[in-house]
Formats: C-alpha cells, structure tokens, sequence
C-alpha cells in the first residue's frame, strides 16, 4: 500500500514539474519568436517606373533566291523541238535563238506566199493591158477601175501571206527576248511544247532578290524600303523591301513580298533561305520590365511600392518582347513598380525598394 502511493507521488511530482517548466519557458519561447519575426529584414526588390519605347516582335518565314530581274520564254506556237542552242548558265544576247520549234503551218504559208505571188503578178499584167486600152479607148472607165481594184487587192493579198510566212517562219524560232544569264533551259530535241511550256528563265544583271509569303498582319506592319535579314547555311545578308503585293494568293490565302539583296550574297538562285521580319510593332507606348508582370487566373497583374508596402495592381497588358511588355492601361508613369520577381510577394507585403 505504501509503495502505491509512492509512486502515486512521483508522477504529481513530475507533472507539477513539468507544468511549472511550461509556465516559465513557452512564453520565453513564443516571445523570442515574434521578436525574431518583427526583426526579419523585408526582400530587398528593384524598382523601375513606366517608360515610353517601342517594342517590335519578329518572325522567321521561308523564301525563295530569285533573280531581280527576268524573262521567261515561252513559244507562240505547239509543236516538236528540233534543236536547242543553249544551256542553263550560259550568257545570252537579246535575240540569240534558244530553240526551233517544227512548224507545219509554215509549208502552207509559204504555199500562200507563191499562190499570192502568181496571183499579183497576173493583176500587174492585167493592169498593164487595161492601161493600154483605156489610153486607145477601147474599154471603158469602169473596166479600167476593176483592173486598178484587183491589182490592190491583189497586193494586200500578198503583203498579207507574207506577213503570214514570216510570222510563222519567227514562231518556229524561239529567240532570247532580252541579254543576261540562262536561269533554267527545260526542254530538249523531240520535246513536244506548247505556248503553255516555259522553254527557259532569262535573268538580266547579278541582282537577286528573295520572294516570301506573308500574311495581313505582317504585310501591314511593312512597307517598301524596311530591311529585313535573310539567313542561309550561318550566314546573314541584309535584305531591303522592294514589293509588297496588295492581292491575296488565292491559293495560299497569303500576300506576296519581294525583298532585293546584296548581289555579292552567296545565296544560289531557286535556293530556299530563312527571312526574319517584324510581324509586329507598337511605337511610343507605356513598356515596363516583362519580368515585372505576374498573372492571376488569365489576368495580367503587377506589384507597386507605396511607402514600403507592395500593392497588387491589375493592368491590360500587351506585346511583349524578351525584355519589355507594353501596358495599355492600368498604370501611370508616376507609379513604381517591383520588377524583381520574388515569391514573398502579396498584397501589403513590407519590401526595401531600391531604384
């Protein structure tokens, strides 16, 4: 019985220990806490006021190497090919025959070359005779009328077959229209061709250009004159804007733009190369640091500083760039904003700012 009790005494004995130690420590310990709480130093953040600038966006298209100036050749009648005179990268002169061309019609052209010959001939004589008379007096007026008005018809009978064999005899040959570069030749002896076939590409002078597609907003953002950088196999060339098409493909639903380059430019007529142009741009507008800019459900949001504290500011952002976003609305140029991001910021939250 008296060891129960005993040991019934021991364990008042420690609890009334341990409660006393609460009693002295826990309020030493929670009031060394919020001591330590009220003297954490706040986040130091960087601080930077709204600027006026611009911000371009940019973007990668996909052009083809052309020559500045050219020609394409193409026949005016159907027929077989019965010789070609050049190759591609060989130098031509205006005039300088590509190709010939069979022509079947010119056999009957020059049929109706002799057939209106003859017949002119027979008039001339004919109008010689009626001369004659008619000074003698032996035919009437009206007889020697007929004679002069079959002589001219059959004159322009003539001129007209002649016209006719001669067009026929410039047809079968196909001659280069202008001086310069044989871009492409595609056809060889025995091709069938048509005024539909491209028979070659004539390019005039060492200039090139580069011909892309864009779409509506990119073409409105450009015009003739702005440069552009064209990329191929590492290296760059500077590229001006010389067209600008005002009619959509309608195959590809997209505009046509032209951009000349440095002759020098070791970039290979028909190649393909990388265009970088502006796709987009706004000009003196309200830009903040983009890193500066926090969203909240979809919205875009900003913290300022205002007497030490942090203040949530929701703002309508717009394009942004690497370093910058534009601010449509929501801030004015006299705030300061926290453009060091920092996970410790809340609405109300004490930071040091440093400008």
């Amino acid at each position: 019985m008296k060891g129960k009790l005993k040991g019934k005494m021991k364990i008042i004995v420690s609890v009334a220990v341990v409660l006393v130690l609460a009693v002295v420590l826990v309020p030493r310990i929670i009031a060394d806490r919020q001591e330590n709480y009220e003297e954490a130093t706040p986040p130091s953040v960087q601080l930077a006021s709204p600027q006026v600038g611009n911000i371009e966006l940019k973007s990668s298209l996909i052009g083809k190497v052309e020559p500045a100036n050219y020609e394409e050749i193409y026949p005016k009648i159907s027929g077989q090919v019965t010789s070609v005179k050049v190759t591609a990268g060989q130098t031509v002169s205006a005039g300088q025959v590509i190709c010939t061309i069979e022509n079947k019609q010119l056999e009957s052209a020059g049929i109706g070359v002799q057939s209106a010959q003859v017949n002119l001939s027979d008039a001339r004589t004919a109008m010689e005779r009626a001369e004659a008379l008619y000074t003698s007096g032996d035919i009437s007026t009206q007889s020697y009328e007929d004679a002069k008005n079959a002589l001219s018809r059959a004159q322009l009978n003539y001129q007209s077959a002649t016209n006719t064999y001669n067009n026929e005899s410039e047809y079968s040959v196909v001659t280069a229209s202008t001086s310069g570069l044989v871009e492409s030749c595609d056809v060889d002896v025995y091709d069938n061709v048509g005024p539909q076939t491209k028979i070659c590409v004539i390019s005039g002078g060492s200039d090139k250009v580069v011909s892309f597609d864009a779409t509506e907003r990119v073409t409105k953002n450009m015009k003739v004159g702005d440069t552009l950088t064209v990329e191929k196999g590492g290296s760059s060339y500077v590229g001006t804007v010389s067209e600008i098409s005002t009619m959509v493909d309608s195959a590809s639903g997209l505009f046509k733009v032209k951009a000349k380059i440095d002759a020098k430019a070791a970039l290979a007529t028909g190649t393909s190369a990388t265009v970088n142009v502006i796709s987009d741009k706004v000009e003196n507008v309200m830009t903040i640091p983009a890193d500066a800019v926090y969203y909240e459900d979809g919205q875009a949001l900003v913290y300022t500083y205002e007497k030490g504290k942090a203040k949530k500011v929701f703002i309508e952002a717009g394009i942004a760039d690497d370093e910058n976003i534009q601010v449509i609305s929501g801030l004015s140029s006299s705030d300061k904003v926290i453009a060091t991001w920092s996970s410790e910021l809340y609405e109300g939250a004490a930071v040091n700012g440093v400008n």
